[in-house]
């Protein structure tokens, strides 16, 4: 039994290194400002569900490009509010579900040191918007940890409403 564990533990840290090369976002904004790795959790019509794009501010929107046709723009001076938070999230894909599955399964809890390096830190920016109707959406992005603040920065100076983060109402 303790064989299986070790064995395991060796395949898993084997893997360890491509999991989060390949999978663990990166923390560099594009020169234009623009995030690379982002995904679209909800909120943006059309766009499925976990879509992975590129995040950016540009002619004075804020736009989504999921590739193809997954694409949304959203006008700056139509949104109501830009939200920022934090989250910690497991990397790595469905890859990164099946070493959890199997770090579960090893004996006498062996297995918990690989999922707590499984884990990342991502910002969650939620943008509160209204349509040319005046109907209000709102719509959730995950983005590298550090980033959406910088995000958040562009749209007001496009002209988003944003209503102070909890550190600038304090003062």
């Amino acid at each position: 039994m303790f064989k299986s564990a070790c064995v395991l533990t060796i395949l898993a840290m084997a893997t360890l290194p491509t999991l989060s090369a390949q999978f663990v976002p990166s923390t560099a904004a594009l020169p234009d400002g623009s995030i690379p790795k982002c995904r679209h959790l909800i909120g943006l019509g059309d766009i499925k569900s976990q879509q992975g794009g590129t995040l950016g501010v540009k002619n004075g929107s804020l736009s989504f490009d999921g590739g193809k046709s997954q694409q949304a723009t959203i006008p700056a001076a139509s949104i109501d509010d830009v939200v920022l938070g934090s989250e910690v999230t497991q990397a790595g894909g469905k890859t990164g579900r099946v070493v959890k599955t199997a770090a579960m399964a090893a004996p006498f809890e062996s297995g918990k040191a690989l999922t707590i390096l499984l884990r990342t830190k991502v910002d969650i920016l939620t943008v509160v918007y209204h349509d040319d109707n005046g109907a209000l959406h709102s719509t959730i992005f995950a983005v590298p940890k550090g980033l959406a603040a910088g995000l958040r920065t562009q749209l007001i100076t496009a002209g988003a409403h944003a209503s102070p983060l909890a550190e600038e109402a304090q003062k």
